[in-house]
């Protein structure tokens, strides 16, 4: 009788726990929104941007020339700006076929910038916008918030798939 109750709670306790440890495992096995990125968004891209709205015009350009390097190491997109050094981790929020949606946020106690471009691949280009929110706080409020859009169109200075050369071979 006593081995009858101890099978009968180890089934009680152990069964739910199989199920449970299955689960983690397909969630952990999962496809990382980083892998789903089309490659031929990697690699160093000249961007102009114009303005399409923004509620401060005094603090935002109306258009601007840039460059992007959009570079993935593991499960991890960097982009980077060759000229000016700056570099950061953006989160990938969206891939849909040859559009994605990423974020980088950078904040302190004083402001918060949230940047979210949205990119369509077209060969060696793409298009798309980039929205650029500042949040600005004192004492821990919010004052201000100000917002810009942009539309934006790159074309592919390098990276793996350009093929600037074309041989008759």
């Amino acid at each position: 009788m006593n081995k009858l109750i101890i099978i009968l709670l180890l089934f009680i306790f152990v069964y739910p726990l199989q199920y449970a440890c299955a689960e983690n495992l397909v969630l952990q096995a999962g496809v990382s929104m980083s892998d789903r990125v089309p490659k031929g968004f990697f690699g160093t891209w000249k961007i102009n941007s114009t303005m399409t709205y923004t509620n401060n015009k005094e603090i935002f350009n109306e258009e601007t020339v840039d460059f992007w390097n959009l570079s993935k190491a593991g499960d991890v997109i960097t982009l980077a700006n060759p000229f000016s050094g700056a570099r950061a981790s953006v989160t990938v929020e969206d891939v849909k076929d040859n559009q994605i949606t990423f974020t980088h946020t950078t904040e302190n106690k004083n402001a918060k910038m949230t940047e979210t471009p949205t990119l369509t691949l077209s060969g060696e280009n793409f298009y798309g916008t980039d929205k650029i929110v500042i949040e600005k706080f004192k004492d821990g409020k919010k004052i201000s918030t100000d917002v810009v859009v942009y539309k934006i169109q790159a074309q592919k200075i390098s990276g793996s798939s350009l093929k600037l050369f074309m041989s008759g071979k």
